[in-house]
């Protein structure tokens, strides 16, 4: 198996993200987000997550008490890969993958110096999406999604320099919403049914 480093750095994209405010009508605010780096080239040495000589401690992977550098794989049953992934110094570096026993791919995630980096997403094992969202720096930027194995949206948040900002939606299962509410510079102001937008935090305050 393959192992995908070909994203150029130093370069910038657009993502597009909504926010809302109370009284005005969604719009699309884009935020501007650089693209993820590229990865260290990672040997191609191979070894089974059972094998006895490797470890791990804390965050780190050792191979014969030596930090890990190659990929570390897992096998189904059916001796399938269930796992790969790519390791630098002992740390995740590089592309992840997770497949379901049905062979469709469950995760692909990406790493730099054992940090979350670029684009990170996962599907059911009927191939719909489960989730999918973007870190630079092991920190969440841009929009994070979630779906039901229904196929219904469960989250929609959006996120600057890992912090939560702009408009924020959760759903039940049954497609009903179950929370819908805007941050702007730290505060959560949440809509609950009336014209007004009310701040969560004033009634707690205030009490």
């Amino acid at each position: 198996m393959g192992f995908i480093s070909i994203l150029r750095a130093g370069l910038f994209f657009i993502l597009p993200a909504f926010f809302y405010s109370c009284g005005e009508k969604e719009q699309e605010v884009k935020i501007t987000v650089p693209e993820p780096k590229i990865a260290k080239t990672v040997p191609p040495v191979y070894i089974a997550a059972s094998d006895k000589y490797l470890s791990k401690h804390q965050d780190t992977i050792f191979y014969k008490d030596q930090f890990f550098t190659g990929f570390r794989y897992t096998l189904h049953p059916n001796n399938d890969t269930a796992a790969l992934d790519s390791y630098f110094n002992g740390v995740e570096e590089g592309t992840q993958k997770k497949w379901y026993p049905n062979r469709r791919l469950q995760e692909e995630r990406f790493y730099i110096n054992g940090k979350k980096e670029g684009a990170h997403k996962g599907w059911w094992p009927d191939g719909k999406e489960k989730f999918v969202f973007t870190a630079y720096n092991d920190k969440y930027e841009g929009q994070f999604k979630e779906w039901y194995s229904s196929g219904l949206i469960q989250k929609h948040y959006h996120y600057t320099n890992g912090q939560e900002e702009g408009s924020q939606r959760l759903w039940w299962d049954n497609g009903s919403v179950r929370a819908n509410y805007v941050i702007r510079e730290g505060k959560k102001y949440g809509l609950i049914g009336l014209k007004t937008c009310v701040n969560p935090y004033d009634s707690i305050t205030k009490k």
